[in-house]
């Protein structure tokens, strides 16, 4: 076997083992061929998850402060709506109160009415009496008969005149004031002390 066979026989050998490297090479750069675009297609879809992402955190943003403003408004509302039922509540306390005390009074005021009426009756009774027994004791004027043709102090019989009452009656219709004729000063001050009474 000369040099020269043995030397083609290596570079035959090392020709295969290049021919097998090179496959396996070829193989391995497919698959990454094959990978870098799936690569290229995940990064892709990364960066539109990524945008939309940023989308939604400013559409988040925008609605936080949105309902920020809007709590605020609300807040301010349901404050001034507390106050101003605050405020109806007192007030309703404050008439409720004072009606109750008025109620309170008027039904006292009727409980002591039938009471000072009676009063005012038994006084103006009495009064009466008095003005009609004041009339009663008064000295009688005498007149003659005129049928007799008798005069006074002639001797002749005298008809005394009967004794004439107070008249008692309502003045311009009405029941409480009493028109009452005085005939002597002790009535008049009677009827004075009556009129001051009521």
């Amino acid at each position: 076997m000369t040099l020269t066979l043995m030397v083609e026989i290596v570079v035959a050998v090392l020709l295969l083992v290049t021919l097998a490297i090179s496959l396996v090479l070829n193989r391995r750069l497919g698959n990454l061929r094959a990978n870098q675009d799936e690569m290229r297609r995940l990064i892709g879809d990364f960066d539109k998850a990524l945008t939309k992402a940023r989308q939604g955190l400013s559409e988040l943003k925008t609605a936080s402060a949105t309902a920020d403003t809007a709590h605020e408004e609300r807040l301010k509302a349901a404050k001034a709506l507390r106050d101003e039922l605050g405020f109806m509540i007192e007030t309703g306390d404050r008439l409720a109160d004072r009606l109750a005390g008025e109620a309170s009074g008027n039904r006292a005021a009727r409980q002591d009415r039938p009471a000072a009426a009676e009063r005012m009756v038994a006084d103006r009774a009495g009064m009466e009496r008095v003005l009609e027994r004041a009339a009663m004791e008064r000295p009688e004027p005498m007149r003659s008969d005129p049928r007799s043709g008798a005069h006074p102090g002639a001797g002749g019989p005298v008809t005394p005149f009967p004794p004439k009452k107070p008249s008692i009656a309502p003045a311009g219709g009405s029941g409480r004031d009493f028109k009452i004729e005085p005939r002597s000063e002790a009535e008049r001050e009677l009827l004075m002390a009556l009129r001051q009474a009521r």
